[in-house]
């Protein structure tokens, strides 16, 4: 799917979301003058999220280690949403959790908390 969103010119940046976490995975595709903001809320983790969370590990370790079910991350205009969606199959969906915006103070804005137990 995502080789069929570059021959289309349909995405701006993207991020495996690997070792690093959600939060240094993305910081790096973005350029400096822009910055993340996204709603945790949003974030849909898999049951074995839950377990390691419940064994006293704080969210913001957890984010910062592991994908929390965010394997990938795609940036794109916001017009080309519905034409992404459409390729697709709906095992592998995306799903929006976030914005870029013009850059605060920080490189990445967290709002909202993770609802480990979905």
């Amino acid at each position: 799917e995502v080789l069929k969103l570059i021959e289309r010119k349909l995405i701006n940046g993207c991020a495996n979301i690997t070792g690093g976490g959600i939060i240094d995975n993305l910081i790096r595709v973005v350029p400096d003058e822009l910055c993340v903001n996204i709603d945790l809320n949003k974030i849909k983790p898999k049951k074995i999220f839950s377990v390691i969370k419940n064994m006293g590990v704080s969210d913001s370790e957890m984010l910062k280690t592991f994908n929390c079910n965010v394997g990938f991350c795609l940036i794109i205009k916001k017009i080309n949403k519905n034409k992404i969606l459409k390729l697709f199959n709906k095992k592998f969906k995306p799903y929006e959790i976030g914005k870029i915006i013009r850059k605060k103070k920080e490189k990445i804005i967290l709002n909202g908390k993770i609802n480990w137990k979905k």
